[in-house]
């Protein structure tokens, strides 16, 4: 009997320990306790980003992300291997008739940061993890450094938003969606106005270019001038980079050398990228491929938003 009480006692004690263990430490607090979310905005490590929910019923960053992660500091120079950069605005002269010699210089003050937020490579974006040949297509949606709930998006959500994307792998021509929210026919793909419009709030930060592993960085120098857009726009977005990127989680495909198909060159996702000319006065923007050593812009997206 007096064996039977004490196993009783040391059972009851060790179901009472097993429930303890399950229960928070008072210095622990589920879920991440750097984001707070609200109606119509979210708060990030201290930073507060403005939400819109566009027609199809899906929630984004109204503003691009501006999120520092620990251990690592923007940089400035486009040549540094940094994984996270300053945008940056084109120097003119002559009447914005041409670029300097300089072409462009960083944007370090805090209230270009809050317009056109950072721009992120790749492996930063995903949480500080390398994207391979073998891997580069298990990224598809992932949160990587967006905050809890929300992801960074696919090359599928851009194609809702713009209506037109260069093809994937297996894929004859590019993919058309007519039905996409900013889907312009006489662009034959998005116009940025109408991202404005509905309050997405286009920023042209520019793009943080390389073209390959091998090839040598550098904020790229496309401009918007008399020739491609209206005067309302040259405005507007005056000294802004006509050509600015987007992030997204999809791969396109690892690319390798032509004369040694062996070599590793390249890793292409696809991004959402804007363009400009006498026909796309107001700006074109459609999915197209970009090196995931570069630097784009980063706007997160809601998990299990309606497309």
């Amino acid at each position: 009997m007096k064996k039977y009480l004490m196993f009783m006692l040391a059972a009851a004690l060790f179901a009472s320990c097993s429930d303890d263990e399950k229960l928070p430490k008072e210095d622990e607090t589920p879920g991440d306790t750097n984001f707070e979310e609200h109606d119509g905005y979210f708060v990030y490590y201290g930073e507060t980003y403005k939400t819109i929910k566009l027609a199809n019923g899906t929630p984004w960053m109204e503003k691009p992300l501006r999120y520092v992660p620990e251990g690592y500091t923007p940089s400035s120079d486009p040549t540094a291997d940094s994984h996270i950069w300053y945008p940056y605005k084109l120097i003119v002269e002559d009447g914005n008739t041409k670029l300097t010699a300089d072409g462009a210089e960083a944007l370090t003050d805090e209230a270009s940061i809050k317009k056109l937020g950072y721009f992120y490579d790749m492996y930063i974006a995903l949480g500080s993890k390398e994207v391979t040949e073998e891997n580069c297509y298990e990224f598809e949606g992932a949160q990587g450094i967006c905050p809890e709930g929300w992801h960074i998006p696919t090359r599928e959500e851009f194609l809702n938003l713009c209506g037109l994307s260069n093809a994937a792998v297996g894929e004859t021509g590019n993919k058309k969606n007519e039905n996409a929210l900013f889907y312009d026919a006489s662009y034959g793909g998005g116009n940025m106005s109408k991202y404005n419009v509905a309050g997405w709030n286009y920023v042209l930060s520019g793009v943080r270019m390389q073209n390959n592993f091998t090839s040598a960085p550098s904020y790229q120098l496309s401009r918007i001038y008399s020739g491609n857009t209206t005067e309302e726009i040259l405005a507007k977005y005056a000294n802004q980079p006509a050509l600015t990127y987007i992030m997204s989680s999809t791969c396109y495909k690892p690319i390798y050398s032509t004369t040694d198909p062996t070599l590793l060159t390249n890793i292409q996702f696809f991004g959402q990228m804007t363009t400009f000319s006498k026909t796309y006065s107001e700006g074109r923007v459609n999915v197209s491929y970009v090196s995931i050593k570069s630097g784009q812009q980063l706007r997160c997206v809601k998990d299990q938003a309606i497309n």
